[in-house]
């Protein structure tokens, strides 16, 4: 009898596994160093340990006392979970049986960096081990810039888990040209330039140098969320903020990635894309020429509509719900 077995003409391996131990991470800053800077105006967190690490989540229960809508809000590159807070609260004061629930990405805020390449999966992982953590079995989500990129891989690999869907000024199919030429050799460079990588990855996501107010101890004692001084704390407490950040912009999905958007768009989900008038990271034009259906567009805000303009992009997410 003949071999009908298939002969490979192509030898390869396996790759050898990316998680290794529970404790190859980066630890996140003590909840301590947070209160010590910013004090107590924010919402305590509760801690989720898997095999990635610690991921550090916030709990907004309904102000109404009864459940009836569940909420995962994904924030963006940079800024922690907190970032979204003022959104959260703005979509509960229109929305009072809603439970909110944040959490802060890998490396972000006080979750731990786990050592291994921060490509989409171990960002899926982590939105199903908050869901498992709360015993949600699916959710609203809402995600913002680089969030927004993992609500459409998510949604795609794990419908079930999605009741609807909201994009943010969604990062994943920034116009590579926006990056300039410098960015993006040393992005593509494979010699290994990292530290002059990432110090030109945040230059780009900054704008420039971080500038904090003045005042924004004063604001932040009235529960303000000041971005950059969530920002300026992670990059001098977070051991691993600044290696999960630029792991993130240069594997993440922030920016190539059209067919999952369109793939996202044809999915058979209640959903909705804001965006700022002024934003550049994407535009109407880009998103409808993808396939999608319902874009809103936010007069005279930018990348930041989350921050500077809540109400607004509450009203338009609930809107969404209740259609």
């Amino acid at each position: 009898m003949s071999d009908t077995r298939p002969s490979y003409s192509v030898d390869f391996e396996i790759p050898r596994r990316l998680i290794r131990e529970p404790k190859n991470v980066i630890a996140a800053p003590s909840l301590e160093s947070f209160t010590s800077r910013f004090g107590d105006a924010f919402p305590k967190p509760r801690f989720l340990e898997s095999d990635l690490g610690t991921t550090a989540l916030y709990e907004l229960p309904p102000p109404s006392g009864q459940i009836k809508r569940r909420v995962l809000m994904i924030h963006g590159l940079n800024t922690p979970a907190l970032g979204l807070l003022l959104l959260a609260q703005q979509l509960q004061a229109l929305d009072p049986d809603a439970h909110v629930v944040l959490y802060d990405h890998w490396g972000h805020g006080l979750s731990s960096t786990p050592l291994v390449t921060h490509t989409p999966h171990i960002f899926h992982s982590q939105i199903l081990q908050v869901l498992g953590f709360m015993q949600w079995p699916s959710a609203h989500i809402l995600g913002y810039s680089f969030g927004a990129s993992m609500v459409t891989t998510f949604a795609f690999y794990n419908p079930w888990a999605v009741q609807s869907a909201a994009l943010l000024a969604p990062a994943g199919i920034l116009p590579k040209g926006l990056l300039g030429e410098r960015l993006r050799e040393l992005l593509d460079d494979p010699t290994g330039r990292e530290s002059e990588a990432r110090d030109c990855t945040f230059s780009f996501l900054e704008g420039g140098p971080l500038i904090v107010p003045t005042d924004w101890q004063e604001r932040v004692q009235r529960g303000e969320v000041v971005a950059a001084a969530f920002r300026e704390w992670e990059l001098e407490e977070h051991l691993g903020f600044r290696h999960s950040v630029f792991s993130m912009f240069r594997e993440g999905n922030v920016y190539g990635c059209e067919d999952d958007f369109r793939k996202f768009a044809q999915l058979p989900l209640k959903k909705v894309v804001v965006l700022g008038q002024l934003d550049d990271v994407c535009s109407k034009d880009q998103l409808t020429g993808l396939g999608f259906n319902n874009v809103e567009v936010v007069e005279k805000a930018g990348h930041e509509v989350v921050r500077t303009e809540p109400g607004e992009v509450a009203r338009i997410v609930h809107d969404m719900w209740t259609q």
